[in-house]
């Protein structure tokens, strides 16, 4: 046997013979060797290794956005670079784990996917910049409809940088 501390906020998925078997709550927890294992949410940075050694973390997180140097076109072929923080909450650790194989950049790829649709779709007369801070406020919104289905909520979204075209970087 081996000894599993799950601390207060935190939940952990044992699974049995490779099939889902229990969720652990906080507490101290015994699980047969070779028989049972935790599995958790796969590192955002390294997917070989699960993140916070399979243990999963019910208070909120945040995540960078974009992960990548993604560029993002405007309605007017304008070229727009972002830095955001992303917070989140897993609410249903079992859909978290299961649902989707990698999550955070499930997050990452939505929200960036969003954000670009957002941008196309544009009227005419509206200005980039403003029209994408608004798009940025309205966002946690609209991706926790989709989100919620792999156990997560979008709480909010901090735009921290928007670098235009011209290289010049506006801060908020």
């Amino acid at each position: 046997m081996f000894i599993v501390f799950v601390n207060e906020n935190e939940e952990a998925i044992v699974e049995r013979f490779g099939k889902f078997h229990r969720i652990l709550k906080q507490g101290v927890h015994f699980l047969l060797p070779f028989v049972e294992k935790i599995r958790g949410i796969e590192d955002p940075y390294n997917h070989k290794r699960f993140w916070n050694y399979g243990k999963i973390k019910l208070n909120a997180g945040t995540l960078e956005f974009p992960k990548d140097d993604r560029i993002f076109f405007a309605k007017d072929k304008s070229q727009l670079k972002l830095k955001c923080m992303i917070t989140y909450r897993i609410e249903n650790t079992y859909k978290a784990v299961y649902q989707i194989s990698y999550l955070f950049d499930a997050i990452n790829q939505l929200a960036g996917s969003v954000i670009q649709h957002r941008l196309v779709e544009a009227p005419e007369d509206a200005d980039s910049l403003d029209f994408l801070q608004k798009v940025i406020n309205d966002l946690p919104d609209f991706c926790t409809n989709y989100s919620r289905e792999w156990g997560v909520k979008i709480l909010k979204i901090k735009l921290k940088q928007i670098t235009d075209s011209n290289g010049v970087r506006h801060n908020f």
